[in-house]
């Protein structure tokens, strides 16, 4: 187990951790809250976007100034490209209670993963699964899906980065506080090194928070076979998806269909085939 304490501080934590200070009550209706117990007083709030029971569902991790709440049009996008898309937000973020911290961080994400995997079993969802992190969400989904590579198919990352002290430097904190070892962090390098899973990372080409040569540096350490590597031109630190607009959707549906089998060039030439026998007969 790391020992984080030298990252969980009160002159770090603050400058980590930046949950919005107003909360949208808005659950659509074609979506559900949920609240899930990961500790002793402890529920983190999370909202389900449905599409279909047996269609693939996306983990989704946002980042550290964000909550599931602010999520509905990028939900809506995922829904319209075929995908089931579970959000949870982070203590002390939105209608969950508690306090952040990197410890929890790390132990609520796989604690959610396990209790949403099995509600949505339990609901008859039986598509594939695949974990999702964004800036400081792609810290929980790097450490979920090295936990727990058996039951996801593959791990998407947006404006992610892959050291710690950089990250902190970037966002205030004195170099004195901010020279941890990556052990004593987040050790995202050493995570996604091991992570033989299908990966794709997306980044904008004027994140000026977390430079570029750190997603290339994360894409290089990758032990995927199967990885591939975006960058969106004139998208800053949290306008990826903005500015990717339709194409940033689709790209991330053809990995998912790619991985999961569907739509590729040998199933394609399989239906033609068919059909050209079909026609024969």
């Amino acid at each position: 187990m790391q020992n984080l304490s030298k990252i969980d501080t009160p002159e770090i934590l603050p400058l980590l951790f930046q949950p919005p200070l107003t909360i949208a009550d808005n659950c659509p209706e074609n979506a559900e809250d949920v609240a899930l117990t990961v500790a002793p007083e402890v529920e983190i709030h999370c909202r389900f976007y449905p599409f279909a029971p047996d269609a693939p569902t996306l983990f989704y991790f946002h980042g550290g100034n964000e909550s599931c709440e602010s999520f509905n049009s990028v939900a809506e996008n995922f829904i319209r490209h075929g995908m089931n898309i579970f959000l949870a937000s982070y203590r002390g973020y939105g209608k969950s209670t508690g306090s952040p911290s990197v410890a929890s961080l790390f132990a609520d994400g796989k604690i959610v993963f396990a209790l949403a995997t099995e509600r949505l079993k339990v609901l008859g969802y039986s598509g594939p699964l695949f974990v999702m992190g964004r800036s400081l969400g792609s810290v929980c989904a790097i450490d979920i899906v090295h936990a727990h590579s058996e039951m996801v198919k593959g791990l998407l990352i947006e404006s992610g980065f892959c050291e710690t002290a950089p990250l902190l430097q970037a966002i205030g904190v004195p170099l004195s506080s901010a020279a941890l070892a990556e052990q004593e962090g987040f050790d995202n390098l050493r995570k996604i090194a091991e992570i033989k899973l299908p990966t794709l990372i997306f980044h904008g080409s004027k994140d000026c928070l977390v430079p570029g040569a750190q997603a290339e540096k994360l894409q290089s350490f990758s032990g995927a076979r199967n990885k591939q590597f975006f960058i969106i031109p004139g998208a800053d630190h949290d306008t990826v998806s903005t500015t990717g607009g339709d194409l940033y959707f689709q790209k991330i549906k053809e990995f998912v269909n790619t991985v999961c089998g569907v739509n590729t060039w040998r199933q394609r030439r399989r239906q033609a085939k068919g059909g050209q026998t079909g026609e024969s007969a």
